[in-house]
């Protein structure tokens, strides 16, 4: 290596580490700053500013119901990401019967848009976009290294969203949810529950097993990765992104200061 590469190598290396330290020093500046009151949904996401609690009520049947806004743009596509805080009663399987764990034909799937969509209020459903999915194609157009994009309104988290690094860019998943690689311990964030119920419960996933055709992962009940076959029960958890600009404020529900959407009327 000539001298005059060794230099632009040291000089690059250099560079690279300052920017590194002044991002991160620009980062810790930030949170040292009092919280803005948020004013549109992108302020409250946890990859915003997490001090703000990260969480939204959306009315569900006239009741206020809690959603972890987890991302300011969900696969880069630049809309905030919502995902139901509490399982969803009752548990359902994946597929009817002993059939692939195609996510495409599945029961969550469809029950998400043809029933749950109905317990949100108009303004809500107005304003959710389709979001492209990757998804491992089903038995009939699967190829080597092919990915299916569909897209849809309402849809289940993906492994790689919930912290799979080595799924990552398997089903065209770009990266790790922030919220799923906090300091602290990383099974406890996937943990869910029903309202009002301290039991921790299986949720199922969008990802298909790649070493079984019928069966699909979920998160278990010690928060870990794990699979079940598409005829058994798991609870969902519904997700669906909004753009993130949609305005939010603030409201007293039960004793406690929480954020609502204005257009959820």
């Amino acid at each position: 290596m000539t001298n005059k590469k060794l230099f632009l190598l040291i000089a690059s290396l250099f560079l690279t580490i300052v920017l590194s330290i002044v991002l991160i020093k620009r980062e810790e500046l930030v949170y040292l700053l009092p919280a803005k009151e948020p004013q549109i949904l992108r302020d409250i996401a946890y990859d915003k500013d997490k001090r703000l609690g990260y969480t939204v009520h959306i009315k569900e049947n006239e009741k206020l119901v809690p959603y972890l806004v987890l991302t300011k743009n969900y696969i880069g596509q630049g809309n905030v990401l919502l995902l139901r805080k509490h399982l969803l009663n009752p548990p359902m399987s994946f597929r009817d019967g002993w059939e692939e764990a195609y996510y495409g034909h599945s029961i969550p799937d469809a029950f998400m848009h043809k029933d749950f969509i109905k317990r949100l209020s108009k303004g809500i459903q107005e304003n959710i976009p389709l979001t492209e999915l990757g998804i491992k194609p089903s038995a009939e157009h699967a190829g080597r290294g092919h990915i299916e994009k569909i897209k849809r309104k309402f849809f289940l988290l993906s492994d790689v969203d919930i912290g799979n690094s080595r799924g990552k860019h398997r089903m065209g998943d770009d990266r790790n949810l922030l919220y799923f690689k906090r300091k602290g311990g990383v099974k406890e964030d996937r943990l869910a529950y029903s309202e009002g119920d301290s039991t921790p419960y299986s949720w199922w996933l969008r990802t298909a097993f790649a070493t079984d055709s019928a069966v699909a992962k979920v998160v278990d009940y010690e928060g870990m990765f794990g699979g079940n076959g598409v005829a058994y029960i798991s609870y969902i958890r519904p997700a669906f992104t909004l753009p993130p600009e949609i305005e939010v404020e603030e409201k007293v529900i039960n004793g406690h200061k929480e954020y609502v959407l204005k257009i959820d009327k």
